[in-house]
Order: structure tokens, then sequence, then C-alpha cells
């Protein structure tokens, strides 16, 4: 028997920049600090399908009009004009594209991508990956002119992108012969210059036949490199099912998950029509490595589409203490109803979003859950665990959504004809009385200071460090003064790279309130350069990770080796070149995979 959440005797539609003060700080409702009450909009006429968050705290929107359209905000919502034009970078590759998927801020601030294209009119749609330089332009550097490509037959619809930590690219999508050909899925993966990694399936591509049509449109990389894809099959069979599917990090299967490496789950059996129309949207990893799938479930004769989700444990199998044995079904009354996006916060609650759709009258409204681990509704996040949102009299589509650094939800979508970005708070709400955050490199450690405006009922500080944006420990407490005041905390121990900082408020009464976060840049390994240059006697080469073995080689300009030097465990390396020439050199270092090469001028 179905488990329904049933709305329709409470008044559900909510405008946050309506609601008193109180409100406006709660989690679950529109932040009207952001773009114009909670929404940012693009210039162009497009819609949004991909979004991410940049360590300076900008919003990256992968749109479509025509060609693949990046947008980038502030994080006050405003549009961000020092990218591309106004905001925002129409790249025309191709004869078409498809929708942008999976962008993301990588090193050196630059922006990457996925999707579908077709090189020329009556062409094979190709899996295409593009990198941006961080002001919208196309690098390059990277690939062939900024773009990498992938034809493995005629119709190659990539539709979801993966970064792993070294830097690899994994592309996950369908394959076939012709339109009617959904027999097929792929993955594809890409070193992080754009080439094929040849070392992944069967050169760089991974190819998994099905008996019934398929999807495959959402993926998950899990900690220790084994990768998830998932979708819907038995597309054209009565009763489609969500699955999972689940490989090792070389592509191979990994047959002990699920059943030969798949977990799937069909709503609706035993439950009357003889046609239900399930349909996985998105995926989402849990802190503990549970899996929980989001889409619509429902029965198609009647046009009776519920929002459904499925948990499974980590090996596949169903998670029965999850909802109603495993599953959740929440219903929309009159509407064709669909969860789009998943996110998941540190502590393991479930952020959904979606639409309620009513195709004969009305607006679409843009849906918002938060659940806790047992399947509930949180009820102490919007109105008993969900908010419903418009805008006036436009619709609102919500394709994707991502968490800030400060714990905010974005929603990305479009409504009347434009990109519209939607955030609402999270638990971390900022506290409006800091002054003044910021962290800056001293010699080998890293100082933190901020000020007060007051501290009324403030018991303490503490400085909390973060290495991805995201999982904050606490490094050091210091006792409130009681009066606005200065304040400044050394940490002697920083994190190699790039680190996050805040600083949280303990009240009292054991509230917390946060600072805008701060990023600092402590023997960056990502940007590697050299200082000074020209140089005369030395040179030296900085932003190693001292972590990985480097091999520095000098040659001339036509690449003849001069020297070569192997350095271990250390940030930067001095070079000896009075035995140069005066000229131009260059200085190529190797660190994994990792190749730079950088001009010198020996003077």
């Amino acid at each position: 028997m179905k488990k329904l959440l049933r709305i329709s005797n409470i008044i559900i539609i909510v405008i946050s920049s309506f609601l008193g003060h109180s409100l406006k700080a709660q989690p679950g409702f529109l932040d009207p600090t952001f773009g114009n009450n909670g929404f940012a909009s693009s210039l162009d006429i497009a819609g949004g399908y991909s979004t991410s968050i940049q360590s300076d705290g900008k919003i990256l929107v992968g749109g479509y009009y025509g060609n693949f359209l990046i947008e980038r905000f502030n994080q006050d919502g405003s549009n961000d004009l020092e990218f591309g034009n106004n905001g925002s970078s129409l790249l025309k590759i191709g004869y078409a594209t498809g929708n942008p998927i999976g962008i993301s801020e990588v090193e050196n601030n630059k922006i990457i991508f996925a999707g579908w294209y077709l090189p020329k009119a009556n062409s094979n749609y190709d899996i295409i990956v593009v990198r941006l330089n961080s002001n919208g332009s196309i690098d390059s550097s990277f690939g062939i002119n900024g773009i990498a490509t992938m034809d493995i037959d005629k119709y190659d619809y990539a539709e979801s992108m993966l970064l792993q930590p070294d830097g690899k690219i994994i592309v996950s999508g369908e394959l076939g012969k012709n339109e009617n050909d959904r027999l097929r899925t792929f993955i594809t993966r890409f070193n992080s210059n754009g080439s094929i990694d040849n070392s992944f399936g069967e050169n760089g591509n991974v190819i998994t036949k099905f008996d019934v049509a398929v999807t495959s449109v959402a993926s998950q990389l899990k900690p220790n490199g084994e990768i998830l894809t998932a979708g819907t099959s038995g597309l054209f069979s009565s009763r489609p099912s969500y699955y999972i599917m689940n490989y090792n990090s070389d592509g191979s299967v990994k047959n002990n998950f699920g059943e030969n490496g798949i977990a799937t789950y069909t709503f609706g059996v035993g439950q009357g029509s003889d046609d239900w129309a399930n349909e996985l949207r998105d995926i989402i990893l849990q802190p503990d490595g549970k899996i929980i799938c989001g889409g619509h479930e429902g029965d198609y004769i009647h046009y009776n589409y519920d929002m459904g989700l499925v948990r499974f444990n980590s090996d596949g199998s169903l998670d029965n203490t999850y909802g109603t044995n495993g599953t959740i079904v929440i219903s929309y009354p009159d509407h064709y109803s669909l969860i789009s996006t998943l996110m998941m916060q540190p502590d393991g609650k479930l952020i959904a979003g979606g639409n309620a759709i009513d195709y004969n009258m009305g607006v679409i409204p843009m849906l918002l859950f938060r659940f806790l681990d047992n399947g509930n509704l949180d009820p102490d996040f919007a109105v008993n665990g969900m908010q419903v949102t418009t805008n006036g009299e436009f619709s609102i589509t919500c394709s994707a959504g991502c968490l800030d650094a400060q714990g905010k939800i974005i929603l990305v979508g479009h409504s009347n004809y434009h990109i519209l970005v939607a955030r609402f708070n999270g638990d971390n709400v900022l506290a409006d009385h800091f002054k003044e955050v910021k962290a800056v490199q001293n010699n080998d450690a890293v100082t933190i200071t901020w000020q007060t405006l007051n501290e009324i009922s403030t018991k303490s500080f503490t400085v909390e460090r973060s290495g991805n944006a995201n999982d904050y420990v606490g490094v050091n407490t210091v006792p409130a003064k009681g009066v606005a005041s200065n304040y400044s905390y050394t940490d002697k121990n920083p994190l190699d790279g790039i680190s996050y900082y805040r600083i949280r408020e303990n009240a009292a009464n054991g509230t917390n309130t946060f600072s805008p976060v701060v990023k600092v840049v402590f023997n960056d390994n990502g940007i590697i350069s050299l200082f000074p240059n020209p140089a005369k006697n030395t040179v030296t080469v900085k932003g190693l990770n001292k972590n990985i073995n480097a091999i520095i080689k000098i040659t001339d300009m036509q690449g003849r080796e001069i020297s070569s030097q192997n350095f271990t465990q250390s940030s930067s390396a001095t070079l000896n070149i009075r035995a140069l020439a005066q000229g131009t050199y260059f200085v190529q270092v190797a660190q994994e995979d990792k190749i730079v090469r950088l001009k010198l001028i020996r003077e």
C-alpha cells in the first residue's frame, strides 16, 4: 500500500518575501537577501539545466538557447558582469547541441561541463566536454581548441558528468544506432587535459547492453572510486523500473552489488493498472554509503503520477528501514508531480527539488522538501517539511540544485523564458553582526581575523576549517568579550592547497550562527609558478604538491632536455641556472599525470 502525503486540505503556496522577519531566516524559506526576494534571473532567453557553486561562492548555471549557454551569478544574485557578455557565455559549437550537464569549477578557477552535440548537419550525435577560462572564454589548452569529444555510435546522448579527485572526467549516458535503439548505456573517461583515458574500459569506454530499453540520466562517484550510474529500465514495458549500476574504478562491473552489478525497484506491482509510469530522475549518496533514487511513479492510464523515492543499502539491497519498505511516495493532488534533483546535507538529511504540473490550468510551482534519515518529512524545514513556490503568474521548472558553502539551497530551472535561480535558507543562518572576516597566509601558518558589531547573548566563537567548503571541523574556540571586539587566531597547521574558514558564533542558549566563508590558498599545489622570472642564478618553482613526487626538467625552445631533477615532499624547488646561457627556456614540471610547462627567461 502506498504511503501518501496528502496536502490538499492546507494552504501550501508560500512566498517567503511576504512573511515576517522571523520566518525569513528559517530553513526552507526563500532567502530575501538574494536577488529579488530570493530569485535571480538571466538576461538571456534560456532554460537552466545544471548548476554548481564556485570556490568564491559565485553560482554557475548551465543553460540552453540553441547552443550551450553558461551563466554566472554573484553571491548576492546579481549577474556577474565580469563573466562572458554581461554574465553569460553563449558558445556556438558545431551545428547543434543539447543541454550542458555537470557544470563545475576545476583548478585555476576554470570551468568544465559536458553534453552532446552535432559537429555538422546530419552527422552523428557525439559526446563533448568543454573547458572555459574563468572569464567565460573557451580554454584552448584543453583537448583540441578547448573541447574534447568522443563518437561511439550514431546517437550518443551524454546525460551526466562526474569529476574524479585526480581531475579525470567521467561522462555517461545512452547510445544507439537509431532513435529507437535504446538498449545500451556508456561511460567514457577523459584525462584532465581532455585526452581519452585509455586505461578505462576499452579505449576509454565502457558499454553496457541491456535486454530492455533504458535511460542513463544520473551518476555518483563513491569515495573509493567506484562509479554509480542510474536511470529507468524497461521504458516501453507496462511497468518500468528504477535501476542503479555499480562499476569498479576501472570500468568493470561490480558483480556483488545488487544482482550481477544492478539494483532495481519497480513501483506499482500489485496496484491495479496494467500501465505504470515509473521514471528515475536523480540519485544521491548518503554519508553512510546508502543510495537514494528520486523521480516519479504512478498510474499511466489515469494520469496519476506521484513523486517517488527509493533507498538502497550500499550493497544494492533495498533498505526496508526507509519509509514504507524502502520507498516513499508523495502525492500532490490533481497534479503530475516529480522529483528532478536530489542533494545531501552533511548531517544526512535529504533535500529534494521538483515540480507539480497541471497541463490544463494554473501555473507550475517549484517544490522543495527535506527528509529525515527515516524518510519522514522534516518538521523543522519550511512548512512541515515542504516548500511550494510560485513566481507570480509564471510557472517555474526545477531542473537542478546544489548546496552552497553556507548550507543554503540553490534550485535552478526557468520561468518566463529565462533561467531562474532560487535560493532558500538552510540551517546555517548567517549572523548579521560579523565584520571584516579575513584569512591570510602568515609564513607557515594562516591567520584568521574578524570583528563583531555586537555580542548580545554570545558565549564564544569557534574557528572552523574545511578542505572542500562542505565538511567543517573546529580548530579553536575563544570566549566572547561581550562587546564589539576584534579577534585573531593563527592556525599553525593549515591544510596544503585551498582551505575555507568560517566563524561559528555559539550563543548562550545553544544556537549557532555563522560568519561568511573566507578562502585562503596555502602552498597552492594547483598553481605552479616561477620566481623570479627573468632570473640570473637561481629560479624557484612554487606551488608543488608536497604529497606527490615531482620531476622538473629544463629544456631549450626546441624541447631538447638540458637537466632533470627529482624532488620529494616539497612545496617548492630551487633550480641552479648559472650554467645556462642567456635566452629563453622551458621548465617542465610533472607530478603524476599533471604536466605543466612554464617559460623561463635567463638574464
